[in-house]
């Protein structure tokens, strides 16, 4: 009897083990002692591979770095996985990824003419629905914004810095020879002789900003929409480019540009310009922050000079980098819910602000900013974008086919030197376009 006792309690000891062991064991599948779920707990974070190109000497770093950092300071839900690869690297790495299949979630890059394949290829899926859902986001960004990551009716990133032309004088050069600031061609023309006459090189100018000057002139009888359509070959290019045209090349024969112009970097046109060796500038606003700071009292951004009396106020200006999500990324719904408040914050107003306060550029954005906090210089190219008639973007930056780029350099240097006529350009040009319509805005 006594035996039976103790193997009855010995049953009871072991069996108390087992569900205690199997409770443990449940809690430990179905939750924590407070009931929380451990699966979900551990799962609750989202990671996410990002790839920029914001890093190094490059001036926006000192800003997008940060704000990748402060964003997951204040999204415990979110991890990030980040790579960067410097200036044109980017383009490389990105092409390798992808054609791997393991495209980052999330990356920076160029508009279409850099992107257009990853488009067609399926590689990053068209955001247009998340944009609309949210219009007051949208209504952020300046119009026109979305045109360089737009293909066919689909919008395919969001745009975070923009570009514009500035055109600076040396008003103290302009006194000492008596030569009134341009406000037309003609006068543009007169003041050009009249420095090259006295031994100054009228512009600090390389072969982009020639050929910027040649699209100012060209656009200020333009609408964004008539120069989509020379873009697309759906207009041929006439009169108005031929009248550019003879415009820059009267200006080259003028000797308006330093010798050896057409192999400058940009950084080197501006050093003739701090040197003051030359009166007139005529640059990307990126290259701003190079003008010598100690002459900055000299220096004052002015509208760029009208070709005729047709012509209105242009800025050249538009978006040049976005940012992106794969589309993997959009296919997996916490990954997109993640990586689109991501870009976002990347593309909205607080970093915005920052880009122009703390680094002198310009973001895609109507950012609010101190204006106490900014140069002259960038002052003054804000002001001329807000007051200009007629915005135009770049061709090289977002309207052309990227096919045609490498060709409308050469036929234009080749018109700057005088190897081709001003008519010869222009069917050089539709001749171009023609094999290589920009197709991104077709139907």
């Amino acid at each position: 009897m006594k035996n039976k006792k103790w193997i009855f309690t010995i049953l009871i000891v072991f069996s108390l083990v087992i569900v205690g062991c199997q409770q443990g064991a449940n809690e430990e599948e179905n939750g924590d002692e407070n009931g929380n779920d451990s699966n979900e707990v551990a799962n609750d974070v989202t990671t996410l591979s990002v790839l920029h190109s914001f890093t190094g000497q490059q001036p926006e770093a000192a800003v997008i770095e940060p704000a990748f950092d402060q964003f997951v300071e204040e999204h415990d839900d979110v991890e990030l996985s980040i790579e960067t690869a410097g200036g044109n690297d980017i383009e490389q790495v990105l092409r390798v990824q992808t054609s791997a299949d393991d495209a980052p979630d999330v990356f920076t890059h160029w508009g279409m003419r850099r992107v257009e394949d990853y488009i067609t290829n399926g590689d990053i899926p068209d955001i247009s629905e998340l944009i609309e859902s949210e219009p007051e986001f949208e209504e952020l960004f300046r119009e026109g914004s979305f045109d360089a990551v737009t293909y066919q009716d689909g919008i395919y990133g969001l745009p975070f810095l923009g570009y514009t032309y500035a055109f600076v004088v040396n008003t103290e050069l302009f006194e000492e020879y008596d030569v009134e600031i341009p406000t037309n061609y003609d006068e543009l023309l007169d003041a050009v002789i009249t420095f090259e006459e006295n031994g100054l090189s009228p512009f600090a100018a390389n072969n982009h900003s020639a050929r910027y000057m040649l699209l100012n002139l060209f656009s200020q009888k333009k609408t964004s929409d008539e120069m989509i359509d020379h873009a697309t070959a759906e207009t041929p290019f006439a009169d108005e480019l031929e009248s550019a045209a003879e415009k820059v090349q009267e200006l080259a024969s003028a000797g308006a540009y330093p010798d050896g112009y057409l192999n400058l970097e940009t950084g080197q046109a501006v050093e003739i310009f701090n040197a003051e060796q030359a009166p007139m500038l005529y640059v990307q606003n990126w290259a701003l922050g190079n003008l010598d700071s100690e002459q900055a009292e000299k220096y004052e951004v002015v509208p760029f000079p009208l070709g005729d009396d047709d012509s209105v106020r242009t800025t050249i200006s538009g978006n040049g980098t976005f940012i992106y999500m794969s589309d993997d990324a959009y296919q997996d719904p916490e990954k997109r819910e993640k990586a689109w408040e991501l870009m976002k914050w990347i593309a909205g107003a607080e970093v915005g602000t920052e880009i122009i306060e703390e680094v002198g550029s310009i973001p895609a954005i109507e950012a609010d900013y101190d204006e106490s906090k900014i140069s002259k210089m960038l002052a003054g190219t804000l002001n001329d974008l807000e007051m200009a008639d007629n915005v135009i973007p770049s061709y090289d930056e977002e309207l052309f086919a990227s096919e045609v780029e490498n060709d409308y350099w050469n036929f234009t240097d080749s018109l700057l030197l005088g190897d081709i006529t001003p008519e010869q350009y222009v069917e050089e040009m539709n001749a171009l376009i023609e094999e290589y319509p920009n197709m991104q805005f077709a139907e």
